[in-house]
C-alpha cells in the first residue's frame, strides 16, 4: 500500500497543508517501522539465528541485512535488549511515540537508573533530542556518582575506534574516550587546526572550523613518527597496498568495471595511490579480472640524507607567493609514477593544498630554487597547444 502511493505522490504539486500532514504521517509511520525493526532484532539476537549465516554478531548481521553501518547496528542491539526490562518505554516505543534516537537515549538512560524512566519519556514529549541527551548524560552520571572510579573504568572499558567507508567512498569513524583522554585529543588538536586556520586565510582560503580540525587530525597522523617515542620513526611513514587493474594502472584512472581501492578501506583514484605513496612503501597488486597478474614493489622512501637537504632547501612551500611553512609535504616533481627519479633535482617541497591542486587538478610545478614556475591548468593546455619555436 505504502509503496503505491509513494509511486502515485508528486509532491511538487502539494498544498503546503498537505505536504506538512503528510511528513507528520510518514514521521509517525517511520517510527512505528522502527519499534518492530527493534523489537524483532531483540528476538534476532537472543536466538543466536545471525550465527546461521556466518556472521561475526547480531549486529552486523543488522547492518547487512538492513544496509546500515556496524556502528548503528550496534546501538539497535543494545537498545533492543534494554527494552525488554523498561516496560513504559517499550510501550511508548510500540505507540511510535519515541523515534530510534529517542529510543536509544532513554534505554540508555533508563537501563542506569530505571527510576528515572518515567521522568525521561514525559521529557521527550516536550523537549528537543539535543536537550534529551544531556537530560540522559546527566542520568547516566548520577547513577554512577557515588563510585566514580567505577565510572570512571566503565567508560574506559567501553572505548572504541570504528571506521567505515560511506555511501560516496569517504572514510568515516566515530569513538569513545573518557574525558582526559578526550581532552588530550582536543588540547593536542586545537592549536594545530589555529595555525592551519591562520594559513589558510592569509592564502585567501574560507573553510570551515571543522574541515581544518580534520586537516589538524590527520597533520597529527602524519608527523607521528617524529615522536621519538613511536618505534616506527626510522621507516617510512606507512605501507600501503593497492589492489589496481592493471589497465587502470596504465591509464593512470579507473573506467566502469576496473578497481583501485586499498583493501580494508574502500576505493580510491589512482591519483590518490600515488599521492598516498609519495613518502611511503607502495605494494601493488595488479590483476586483470579476478587473476593476480603481478605483485610490484616500488620504494619511494627518500633517504635521510636526502629528506634533510630537501627540508634544508625549501623552509617553506615552494609555490611562488605561497610561503607557507605548514604541513609541507615532499613531492616528486615528475611523478614517480612517471619514471621521475628520487633525486634532489626532481624533489621540492609544498603545502598540503598545493599539493593536492598539482597532484588532483592538474596544477603543474616546473623550474628550480629561485626560479620556480606554477602553471594552473588552463596555462599548462595553452602551452602544450602552442606551436614549438622555428
Amino acid at each position: 500500500m505504502i509503496e503505491g502511493v509513494l509511486k502515485r505522490l508528486e509532491p511538487e504539486v502539494l498544498e503546503p497543508s498537505l505536504a506538512s500532514d503528510l511528513v507528520q504521517r510518514f514521521s509517525k509511520l517511520e517510527r512505528l517501522v522502527a519499534a518492530g525493526k527493534t523489537l524483532a532484532t531483540r528476538q534476532v539476537e537472543r536466538t543466536g539465528v545471525w550465527q546461521n549465516e556466518g556472521d561475526r554478531s547480531a549486529a552486523h548481521w543488522v547492518a547487512r541485512k538492513t544496509g546500515t553501518t556496524v556502528g548503528n547496528a550496534i546501538h539497535l542491539v543494545e537498545t533492543a535488549k534494554q527494552l525488554a526490562d523498561l516496560p513504559a518505554t517499550e510501550q511508548a516505543v510500540r505507540e511510535g511515540k519515541l523515534s530510534e534516537v529517542q529510543a536509544k537515549e532513554i534505554a540508555s538512560a533508563a537501563a542506569a537508573s530505571p527510576s528515572s524512566e518515567n521522568d525521561l519519556l514525559d521529557a521527550a514529549g516536550r523537549e528537543g533530542v539535543k536537550l534529551l541527551q544531556e537530560r540522559c548524560a546527566k542520568v547516566k552520571a548520577a547513577a554512577l556518582k557515588d563510585n566514580d572510579v567505577s565510572r570512571y573504568r566503565a567508560i574506559h572499558k567501553k572505548r572504541y575506534f570504528r571506521h567505515y567507508s560511506d555511501y560516496d567512498g569517504a572514510f568515516r569513524f566515530e569513538g569513545r574516550l573518557t574525558a582526559d583522554a578526550g581532552a588530550a585529543l582536543i588540547a593536542t588538536l586545537d592549536p594545530i587546526k589555529k595555525k592551519m586556520m591562520e594559513g589558510a586565510r592569509r592564502q585567501g582560503s574560507r573553510e570551515s572550523s571543522q574541515a581544518h580540525a580534520a586537516d589538524a587530525l590527520i597533520h597529527m597522523a602524519e608527523h607521528v613518527k617524529d615522536c621519538p617515542q613511536i618505534p616506527t620513526q626510522a621507516g617510512p611513514r606507512a605501507s600501503v597496498q593497492v589492489r589496481v587493474d592493471h589497465s587502470a594502472l596504465i591509464r593512470g584512472s579507473c573506467i566502469e568495471g576496473e578497481t583501485c581501492e586499498i583493501p580494508g578501506i574502500g576505493p580510491i583514484p589512482v591519483a590518490t595511490a600515488r599521492a598516498l605513496t609519495e613518502d611511503a612503501f607502495l605494494s601493488v597488486i595488479v590483476t586483470d579480472g579476478a587473476d593476480v597478474r603481478a605483485v610490484a614493489n616500488h620504494s619511494r622512501n627518500i633517504p635521510a640524507v636526502l629528506r634533510t637537504a630537501v627540508e634544508a632547501r625549501d623552509p617553506v612551500c615552494v609555490r611562488p607567493g605561497c610561503g607557507t611553512r605548514e604541513r609541507l609535504e615532499i613531492d616528486h616533481i615528475d611523478p614517480f609514477g612517471q619514471q621521475g627519479p628520487t633525486r634532489l633535482s626532481n624533489l621540492a617541497r609544498l603545502c598540503k593544498r598545493c599539493h593536492d591542486q598539482k597532484t588532483y587538478e592538474f596544477y603543474k610545478l616546473s623550474g628550480g630554487p629561485g626560479a620556480w614556475i606554477w602553471q594552473s591548468p588552463e596555462e599548462v593546455r595553452a602551452a602544450e597547444q602552442r606551436p614549438p619555436p622555428e
